[in-house]
């Protein structure tokens, strides 16, 4: 098994079929046969199987590409990593982000790393603790800016605490229960959760807490999204509440559709940390971006004050 056969046997799955994958990489489409014929003699098993529309994967194709695609990824991390070292300052840094530091930490520092590392580029991904931590340790991120939730195996992984947040009960501004002041009044309120409720970190998952604590069952989550963009958009649009970060409140784009709804019960801080994988270490450029944000989160005081 060698890495250009795995890379021919993930360009065919890329791109459909033998043919598509040989235009893709410009070579012969018998020398891409052959490729993929010597692998699955390498592994001992098919790989493909043909149908009506072209190839499918075997469970043995399945499997390994789950394997190709991690010992691919780290090979391309490992040459950017020994590039950069001998003072290349391109490469790509993978960042997950959670909503809370989406909205004033990420846009604080990416003028100053821009202007530090023009040839750098980062590839940001949106999501919440579930989905953004397994991707760490998977090596598909190296790094997500996140709550750790508690309990968590941090085993592996590197954890830098930056601030805390958090979350509040937020509405469109005139919703009819606005001024509320206790959970309880909102016991009838339909609700949307950017994530998944039951989910371990899930910022939803307060809204679960703060209605057990209270005695009140479990609320009624009409929608559950992944995305913070269409929990706002739903949110100033209809009677649907979301419990979110105060500094939702504080952007420019928001804060005049939307307004905090005044509870007295208090919700579970979060801690926003920067997480990445123990070893192998964080290429130059992810380190010093890892290094900025740090910075910023202890010298950005409207930064952790909006957050609070």
């Amino acid at each position: 098994m060698t890495l250009q056969q795995l890379r021919d046997f993930t360009a065919i799955v890329n791109q459909g079929g033998v043919r598509a994958a040989a235009r893709a990489l410009d070579v012969s489409q018998a020398g891409l046969t052959k490729s993929v014929s010597k692998l699955e003699a390498s592994v001992q098993a098919s790989l493909f199987v043909r149908t009506s529309r072209g190839v499918a994967l075997t469970a043995f194709g399945e499997r390994l590409l789950e394997h190709a695609a991690i010992i691919l990824r780290e090979c391309d991390r490992a040459e950017a990593d020994l590039n950069q070292l001998r003072g290349d300052e391109a490469g790509e840094v993978g960042v997950g982000v959670s909503p809370a530091p989406s909205i004033h930490l990420v846009p604080a520092v990416l003028p100053e790393f821009r202007r530090r590392y023009p040839r750098a580029r980062l590839h940001v991904t949106h999501g919440l603790s579930h989905s953004l931590l397994p991707a760490v340790r998977s090596g598909q991120l190296d790094i997500a800016i996140t709550p750790v939730p508690e309990p968590f195996d941090a085993a592996g992984l590197h954890i830098i605490p930056l601030f805390p947040t958090e979350p509040s009960i937020v509405g469109r501004r005139d919703h009819p229960l606005a001024k509320s002041r206790s959970i309880k009044e909102l016991v009838d309120c339909e609700w949307v959760i950017t994530g998944v409720a039951d989910s371990l970190g899930a910022p939803g998952s307060s809204i679960v807490d703060l209605f057990a604590e209270a005695g009140l069952g479990r609320p009624n989550v009409a929608v559950v999204c992944d995305s913070l963009f269409d929990t706002l958009s739903l949110i100033a649009r209809t009677d649907l509440l979301a419990p979110l970060p105060q500094a939702v409140l504080t952007h420019s784009l928001m804060r005049d559709g939307l307004a905090r709804i005044p509870i007295r019960e208090p919700q579970k801080v979060y801690t926003i940390c920067i997480v990445h994988r123990a070893s192998p270490p964080l290429s130059p450029i992810a380190a010093a971006l890892t290094a900025m944000l740090v910075s910023f989160a202890k010298i950005g005081r409207g930064i952790r004050g909006e957050e609070r």
